[in-house]
């Protein structure tokens, strides 16, 4: 019975080749949409799941409370994890990860010369524990009980040694001091919240041999045993604060406490707190898997307009069928058949895509797709579920509404499908609501970005590139500077801890002086320079001046420190910029700071958070970056010059210049991944809208070419045509228009408030998204009307 079920589906699905071909066209387009995005969401969801017991590993963030104001910060001090092990029964493991990307990059020489690093860190000799890599080579126990051991990876191995085998037992210089290597790891996984090259023994740092409580500067985990009560055992840890902690908090004034956080989640976690990775916002993996449902529902929906608005030429058809004996059960399945050969044939051609796509979708969403997923176990069960969930939603209602005919009225072509026109006009109203609410949110998330890359960050990031410098190098500088701006490469030059774009450096206000309010604010190392090489604007006070004494020349912290203050602070301590100029305040070890300038507030981190208290230091000897102010012209003829000067200055450490909008452009990386699947996506369902339009236009103008042929006769137009065919549809887009615009309100408040500094949206989006899908359906309306109002009317009416 099924073998002649297919037979009959396949030679009817060739007799109707337009529908056919729309139909599936339009399932391989969804189904593509929806694999890819399966795919990605798949990849994102995986993070650090493949450890094993991953449900018990969790890593340590810390929390400052000060005078009612929370810091949440995603690193710990170095000595947690070893207390945790020594006094906390429910620890089977726990190991700690220093991440020294966080202030610089090495320099490795394996023998060829020196060479910039940047994914290097420290480890504990507990790291294989929590985390169970695959060693390829050494002797677990033995890569990091001793100070200057050093494993690579795989990856790393190869590059630097040619394999695996050649690198066990090397010894290779990192920043001039020698490292033996003595093992080599698998390559981190791409769904790994870690990613470093060169992994060294912690013992060499000076907090490997003397952990401390201070600073925070560490990513620490722990392996908790199996049946831990992990609120129970966040509560012991507020116990061991006080006994370690106790007395600093009495005397600085603030409160502190750790909380775990389970493994699975540090990916799509808070994306305030320090990750060695960027993460991904879970709003974006659900809004990706809606959209993801949304365009697959279109696909099925093309499918089920054309078969309903089909099923009146297939009447008599069915009136035989039944005639001749058949019950409803073989028809539903004679007809369901038809849509599950279309979606068969959809998915294999689907997969083919994404196989030729691979690359081009992995550089839009910057995350690898895993497509050997496809053929295991697990992804062959998937496909097969969705072919058969698809092809049932695809023929379910057009089936039933054929098998159920009447055979005597099907016979009599007396089939009425008021039914079938009610669902089609509901379908159509919801495939055009989608396209115009994805392009009005595309158009929203673009605005956002064009406003963080247009707004006025209060300094000067244009033709400003960032070099960073090695500690050892500091005493250079006056001099590097100096050649710098006289070879005419240079404008200006000044010393920075880090690129204006994001100020790491956390300290805390306290009590003293002319101010007795209590805050955390952010610390700024630069030197005398750096105010005219950025262009920032002081509004009260004066700068940094070269008698000014230096924070490394403060010996007890008694010394009158001069700083500037931003505005934000300044508020903060109830004053305005004019009155606070001389007054002195307490930071801390400068706790005889003076208020020498004012500066006006400025971004000096991304545009989700509002500018916060900001103190800038006169401090290069805690500067690590060269802020340089390229002339205008051909930006690679200056770097060239000022490569160089710097090879003769600073020999073995290659120039690497950074473009400061560059890199703040890359701040807001995941929201440029998002625009581009919206901009993707958005395009997909008006095509896919479109192609669905075009089938039921094609059906209505098929349906009423008679009458078209009458009114050219008597004397209609084109346009008159166009506005028959035209007319009904356009209603529908209407309501579509209107579902669309209430969307795209409620998405535009839900991305926004995201950002603490948010453009203003405005109507453009809504008219644009409305207007393009609007013209496109128009032209589609037109091409089809064009077609029929070119038919020769003797030759449509003598056929009647």
């Amino acid at each position: 019975m099924w073998k002649n079920y297919l037979k009959i589906s396949f030679r009817n699905l060739q007799k109707r080749k337009l529908y056919t071909g729309i139909n599936l066209l339009g399932l391989t387009i969804a189904l593509v949409s929806f694999i890819a995005i399966s795919l990605y969401i798949h990849h994102e969801w995986s993070y650090d799941r493949m450890y094993s017991d991953y449900e018990r590993i969790y890593k340590l963030n810390q929390e400052f409370t000060s005078e009612g104001q929370n810091q949440l910060v995603g690193t710990s001090p170095s000595s947690l994890p070893i207390t945790l092990r020594e006094e906390f029964p429910e620890v089977e493991k726990a190991t700690l990860v220093f991440d020294l990307s966080i202030f610089s990059s090495v320099m490795i020489d394996a023998g060829a010369g020196n060479q910039e690093e940047k994914r290097y860190a420290m480890v504990d000799e507990n790291f294989l524990d929590v985390f169970d890599f695959q060693l390829l080579a050494g002797q677990k126990g033995k890569l990091w009980d001793e100070p200057n051991k050093l494993v690579v990876t795989e990856e790393t191995a190869d590059r630097l040694f040619g394999n695996v085998s050649n690198a066990v037992g090397k010894v290779i210089k990192v920043d001039g001091q020698e490292f033996e290597i003595t093992g080599v790891m698998q390559n981190f996984p791409s769904n790994s919240h870690m990613d470093f090259d060169f992994l060294a023994s912690f013992q060499t740092h000076r907090h490997g041999k003397n952990p401390q409580w201070s600073p925070s500067n560490y990513y620490n985990y722990v392996k908790l045993r199996e049946g831990t009560d992990v609120v129970a055992f966040e509560s012991k840890m507020a116990q061991m604060v006080e006994k370690y902690l106790g007395a600093d908090q009495k005397e600085y004034g603030f409160q502190t406490a750790f909380y775990t956080q389970p493994i699975a989640a540090v990916h799509t976690g808070d994306p305030t707190l320090n990750r060695i990775k960027p993460g991904t916002d879970l709003k974006y993996l659900y809004i990706f898997g809606v959209v993801a449902i949304l365009l697959i529902a279109i696909g099925i929906i093309n499918y089920v307009n054309l078969a309903t608005a089909e099923a009146t030429e297939r009447n008599k058809e069915v009136g035989l069928r039944k005639v001749m004996g058949a019950d409803r059960f073989q028809l539903f399945g004679q007809f369901v058949s038809e849509s599950f050969i279309l979606t068969l044939g959809a998915l294999l051609v689907s997969l083919l895509v994404i196989y030729l796509l691979a690359p081009f979708l992995v550089n839009l969403g910057q995350v690898p797709l895993s497509l050997d997923l496809l053929a295991s176990p697990l992804g062959i069960g998937f496909l097969i579920a969705l072919a058969l969930l698809v092809g049932l939603l695809a023929g379910l209602y057009p089936s039933l509404i054929l098998s159920g005919m009447e055979p005597i009225k099907a016979l009599g072509n007396k089939i009425k499908m008021g039914g079938g026109a009610w669902v089609r006009k509901s379908l159509v109203v919801f495939q055009f609501f989608v396209s115009m609410g994805l392009l009005i949110s595309t158009f929203v998330v673009k605005a956002q970005l064009d406003f963080m890359k247009e707004v006025n960050l209060g300094y000067s990031k244009e033709r400003l590139v960032a070099v960073s410098y090695p500690y050892e190098s500091r005493s250079q500088m006056p001099t590097i500077k100096a050649e710098l701006i006289r070879s005419g490469a240079a404008i200006q030059v000044a010393q920075a801890g880090d690129m204006p774009i994001h100020i790491k450096a956390g300290y805390k206000m306290f009590p003293g002086g002319d101010n007795q309010s209590e805050f955390m604010i952010t610390g700024y190392s630069v030197d005398t320079d750096l105010i005219n090489t950025i262009d920032l604007e002081l509004v009260a006070g004066e700068n940094f001046s070269e008698s000014d004494i230096k924070r490394s020349d403060l010996e007890d912290g008694t010394e009158e420190f001069p700083i500037i203050l931003n505005e934000a602070a300044i508020r903060q301590m109830g004053w305005n910029s004019e009155e606070a100029i001389g007054k002195h305040v307490n930071l801390g070890y400068m706790q005889n700071s003076l208020i020498k300038g004012v500066v006006k507030d400025f971004y000096f981190n991304s545009l989700h958070h509002e500018v916060g208290p900001l103190a800038i230091f006169n401090d290069p000897a805690d500067a690590s970056v060269l802020l340089i102010k390229i002339p205008e012209g051909d930006p690679s003829k200056h770097l060239s010059t000022l490569a160089g000067i710097w090879a003769k200055l600073v020999p073995g450490r290659p120039f690497n210049p950074v473009f400061v909008d560059s890199a703040y452009n890359n701040l807001y990386q995941s929201e440029q991944n998002s625009s581009a699947v919206f901009t993707l996506f958005s395009g997909i369902a008006i095509l896919l809208a479109l192609m669905g339009l075009f089938g039921l236009v094609s059906y209505v103008a098929l349906r009423r070419t008679r009458e078209i042929s009458i009114r050219k006769v008597l004397g209609a137009t084109g346009r008159d045509v166009l506005g028959v065919l035209a007319i009904d549809f356009m209603k529908l887009l209407g309501v579509s228009a209107i579902l669309a615009i209430g969307f795209g309100l409620w998405f535009a408040q839900m991305w926004l408030k995201g950002f603490a500094n948010q453009t203003e949206v405005g109507v453009t989006p809504f008219l644009i998204s409305i207007g393009l899908v609007f013209t496109l359906a128009i032209l589609t309306i037109g091409y089809r009307s064009w077609k029929v109002f070119r038919l020769n009317p003797a030759k449509t009416l003598k056929s009647e």
